[in-house]
Parts: C-alpha cells; sequence; structure tokens
C-alpha cells in the first residue's frame, strides 16, 4: 500500500537527488523549530539554505533548456512553477486565514490578515513592505522572494543571453550571466546596507536575497559542465563539505561574539550561503536514498512550511508543558502539511503534465 504513495514513488524517481533531500529537510526542520518560540538559536538560516537550493534546482532546469534551445519558454516554466506553488500558496492563504481568524480573533487579533489587508500577500509583494504584521503569514516573504525569482531570472536569461550570443559561446554566455547576477546580487546588497540598514525589507526584500539565489544557480552550472569530472572525483569532494561546515561554524561563533552590525547584518549572509553551495557540493554525490523519513519530510517541506506558524500560538499558550506542547506543535502541523500536500499539491501537479503538454507539448520534466 504504501509502496502505492505518490510521495515513495517520487523519492524513488532516479532524477531526484537525494542528497539535496537531505538539505531540504534539514532546512524544513530547522525553521519548524526555530518558529516554536525560536528554541533553535540560528534555525532561521534554514530559509536561506532554501534559496541557495532553490537557485540550484530551478536554475538546473533553465540552463539545460537554455542550452538546448538557446532560449527559454518562458510562460511554460512559469505556468510550470505556478501549478506547483499557486495551489497550496492560495489555499493556505483563504482557509488558513479563516482559521486563524477562530483561533485568535479574541486573544491576538493582529495574527490574521484583514480583507485591506491581502493585496500584497497575494500578489506576492508582502516582502517589500514592513507594515501591518501579522505573525501566521509573515513566512510568506520567502515565497514572495521566490516568485520574483521564478519571474525575473529567466527573463534575464533571456534578453541578456540574446545580446550576448553574438559575442559568446552558450558556455561562457551563461558563465558570464551567472556570475553577474551573484556578484551584482552582493553589490545590491552592499548598497541597501549601507543606505537602508535599518529597513525590515533589508531582511525580507529580493533585493538582498539574489547573491543566495544566484550562488545555487552557480552551482548548478558547476555540475551542468562538469558533473562527470566531479563524479569521477567524488570521494575527494568530501572536503568541501568539511570545508563547508567549519566556516559555517565559525561564521556562528563569530556571530556570537562579535557585536559589529556589519557583520552580522551583511557580511555574515553571504559567508553562510557560501558555506551551504560548499557543505552540497561536498556530498552531492552521496547516496542518501535510504534516509527515507528525511526525504520524506523533505517530499512534505513545502506545505509544512506553509501550515507551521498558524498553529505555533495556539499550542504554546494553551498549554503549560511546553515539551509537549512542543511535540504536539510538530504532529499537528507535519500531519497538516501531508493532508494539503495530497489533495492539494498532489492533485494539481497531476493537471501540470496534461495542461502544459497539451498547450506547450510533452517533454519529460522533473518534480521540484
Amino acid at each position: 500500500m504504501f509502496k502505492d504513495l505518490l510521495v515513495i514513488k517520487n523519492i524513488k524517481n532516479p532524477y531526484r537527488i537525494s542528497s539535496i533531500d537531505i538539505f531540504r529537510s534539514i532546512a524544513i526542520i530547522s525553521v519548524v523549530i526555530y518558529h516554536f518560540n525560536e528554541i533553535l538559536p540560528f534555525g532561521y538560516l534554514g530559509v536561506d539554505l532554501f534559496f541557495v537550493i532553490s537557485g540550484f534546482l530551478i536554475g538546473s532546469l533553465l540552463l539545460k533548456e537554455y542550452v538546448n534551445s538557446r532560449s527559454i519558454n518562458y510562460f511554460r516554466f512559469i505556468l510550470s512553477r505556478g501549478f506547483k506553488i499557486w495551489p497550496s500558496y492560495y489555499v493556505f492563504m483563504f482557509l488558513g486565514n479563516l482559521m486563524a481568524y477562530f483561533f485568535y480573533r479574541h486573544s491576538n487579533p493582529g495574527y490574521y490578515i484583514p480583507l485591506e489587508d491581502y493585496a500584497r500577500y497575494l500578489f506576492f509583494y508582502k516582502n517589500f513592505t514592513g507594515t501591518q504584521y501579522h505573525w501566521c503569514f509573515e513566512h510568506v516573504w520567502s515565497l514572495c522572494v521566490e516568485e520574483h525569482f521564478y519571474i525575473f531570472f529567466p527573463l534575464f536569461l533571456i534578453f541578456a543571453g540574446y545580446v550576448l550570443r553574438f559575442f559568446l559561446s552558450v558556455k561562457n554566455t551563461l558563465i558570464l550571466l551567472v556570475f553577474s547576477a551573484f556578484i551584482g546580487g552582493i553589490v545590491i546588497r552592499s548598497l541597501l546596507y549601507v543606505y537602508f540598514p535599518n529597513s525590515i525589507n533589508f531582511y525580507e526584500s529580493t533585493l538582498v536575497r539574489i547573491h543566495q539565489l544566484s550562488a545555487g544557480v552557480l552551482m548548478s552550472l558547476l555540475f551542468f559542465y562538469y558533473k562527470n569530472t566531479l563524479k569521477a572525483h567524488a570521494k575527494n569532494l568530501f572536503v568541501f563539505f568539511v570545508i563547508g561546515l567549519l566556516l559555517f561554524v565559525v561564521s556562528l561563533f563569530f556571530y556570537t561574539y562579535n557585536e559589529s552590525d556589519f557583520y552580522r547584518y551583511h557580511f555574515f549572509n553571504m559567508i553562510v550561503s557560501l558555506c551551504f553551495v560548499l557543505m552540497m557540493t561536498g556530498i552531492y554525490f552521496v547516496d542518501f536514498s535510504k534516509w527515507i523519513i528525511l526525504r520524506v519530510i523533505a517530499y512534505y517541506s513545502y506545505n509544512w512550511y506553509l501550515w507551521h506558524t498558524l498553529f505555533f500560538k495556539l499550542i504554546y499558550n494553551n498549554l503549560s508543558n511546553k515539551y509537549i506542547g512542543f511535540f504536539i506543535y510538530l504532529a499537528v502541523s507535519f500531519v497538516t502539511a501531508v493532508f494539503f500536500t495530497v489533495f492539494v499539491e498532489e492533485k494539481f501537479l497531476g493537471y501540470r503534465t496534461v495542461v502544459i503538454n497539451k498547450l506547450f507539448g510533452s517533454r519529460k520534466s522533473v518534480n521540484v
């Protein structure tokens, strides 16, 4: 019976990278635990890890298409991502907000979104506005960043690539464009740090996250062109994981004991992204196919990320034993994620292939 579940079929997909699943599960577990009264220090860095993973996975899809056709079918790509992201997101925004109203309308009425404030959440520009804080839904700023990445990065490849195609090879064009996006992201972040350091948008804005997404795309570029060479030296790659892990620990140490605002709010973010790329590269070829629990968690991570914040305050404020409350919070939020993955996300992903193939023609795809 269990082998017929889509989650099992999905994690057994030969195109799915088991090591990336492990990092995705670590990211979601870190964030979910952190949001339980911030009991896991630095757990919020799971969001940073998500950005690097997203850059890698989406970059891999786009680079492959660009190399094969010297362009990208933009509307096919957007619709494909839409079938994955939008149904679960909008169900959460409407049904989740209705639940938040009943849960918190007396104790914390600011936790749900009033109708007059819905637009910035529905149209993915919440991360450029820092007003009207609604706790159960503030984490969707990261989905706004992701959506902007889906919209603008392929356009960047299409239009900038069209100009460069007259001067450079496909490979050199991609290297230049991706490096430009990465360096440009660092420059933009640096300028915003200098001129808008106290704005909430400095943390949530898409502009300060470009370098993290681009770091993931850089990693995808590396594996796209040099995967066979890297695989031939897979055992030696582990040193990159060790270096990344050590650098990560050292960076956390300096964050804890260094009171420099420049380091804490600017440099630390860039170092962490590099650490994630090094660690992901170091164990990319390691077979984690037997790590079923973590890979299943990775599969349900999107809906778990969406729904977990809805339950924290309700459970935390109504149970005197915080340890029991913590495990109930994990269980309830994860079961909710499974439910909405099965009855929303999987349903629409089933329609995705039919609709996209009908509109754009068939093509082998990977569920990411």
